[in-house]
């Protein structure tokens, strides 16, 4: 039980993960580069080193601007080939295609690997039919961004929707920030802004970590994991109200009291009960997708104050919209029907 305990705990590292993986995909290219007997298998095995990510978007979007950009520099080689067998001098035979791939490569730079083809294909001789070399680059691309892809899908895959739970409850304890530090006065505006903008770059996390997840299956996200798929959406909502709250705190003079102390005292600690209902809900579904003790929306939802009782209508209005989707949040996460398959 302690051996599995350690493994378990070092494949939850991330730098661990993504070096198996990279070993597995180079380990897959080679042997299928071996298989079909290419002639420089070396493409396949840095290919594959090169469109290998942490995470399936980052290797689709790796992989397409490899394959974009080996098609078109081998398709725009065969001209300087065909020069060179009409006897051109080898350097005004690449020039003549090498121009006008610099020239797109710096206009689209995910295309610079068309670049690359082309010396590949014109400047590195060959004994064989030189019309091969650029079809062999291709087929060196195929393999090694296919054999990535499907390594990314399969081995030891990072689990989107633990790192978009992981992020939320980061993000909700952020706001949780804002509301303290506008409720005790102790920064101006300006600071507060500076805390929604590292709420805002949690937020981004959740919503990267979201796209992910919908990219792991066929099945539309919003069918097998409503909960997840809905969650970016309420905490922003829930990041707005914040400033709202916020913006409405610090406009009141500090000399004009809309609320008794004790009333005070309760509103903000009844909110902030549901705050951390949320923030451990969303750490019980970054750990397992379970987390029933968790469950209790009802309780926690009855459990809010109201916000009668505030003189200022502003205050009041903002703290009206903050509870209505903290509530709809606490909801969310305490109703989860999603198919568990």
């Amino acid at each position: 039980m302690a051996s599995f305990s350690f493994s378990a705990r070092w494949l939850n590292n991330a730098t661990v993960r993504q070096t198996i993986r990279l070993l597995v995909s180079v380990g897959l290219s080679g042997l299928v580069a071996l298989i079909t007997r290419l002639q420089e298998p070396g493409w396949a095995l840095i290919t594959s080193v090169i469109v290998t990510q942490s995470s399936i978007t980052e290797t689709l979007s790796s992989g397409r601007y490899q394959l974009v950009g080996t098609f078109i520099g081998a398709a725009v080689s065969i001209l300087p080939i065909t020069l060179l067998i009409f006897h051109w001098p080898l350097w005004q035979a690449f020039t003549v295609a090498f121009v006008p791939l610099a020239v797109l490569a710096s206009w689209r730079p995910n295309t610079r690997m068309a670049v690359v083809t082309l010396m590949i294909a014109t400047l590195f001789p060959t004994q064989d039919d030189p019309y091969l070399r650029p079809v062999e680059r291709v087929l060196s691309i195929l393999i090694g961004v296919s054999v990535s892809m499907v390594v990314s899908y399969v081995v030891l895959h990072e689990q989107a929707r633990r790192d978009a739970f992981r992020n939320a409850a980061i993000t909700v304890r952020k706001i949780v920030d804002i509301l303290a530090h506008a409720r005790d006065r102790d920064i101006d505006w300006l600071g507060i802004q500076d805390l929604n903008d590292e709420c805002a770059a949690s937020l981004r996390k959740v919503q990267a970590a979201v796209e992910e997840a919908r990219r792991e299956r066929w099945r539309p996200l919003e069918q097998r994991d409503p909960m997840l798929a809905a969650l970016p959406k309420a905490l922003r909502q829930l990041q707005m109200d914040s400033l709202v709250v916020a913006r409405a705190i610090l406009r009141s003079p500090k000399t004009r009291s809309t609320l008794t102390r004790d009333k005070a005292e309760a509103l903000s600690a009844g909110v902030m009960r549901g705050f951390d209902w949320i923030i451990t809900r969303c750490e019980a579904e970054a750990v397992s997708r379970s987390g029933e003790e968790y469950r209790v929306a009802a309780g926690v939802i009855s459990g809010l104050p109201s916000e009668n009782g505030i003189d200022d209508e502003i205050i009041s209005f903002a703290l009206h919209i903050l509870k209505t989707d903290l509530t709809s949040l606490i909801r969310l996460l305490g109703e989860d029907d999603a198919d568990r398959a």
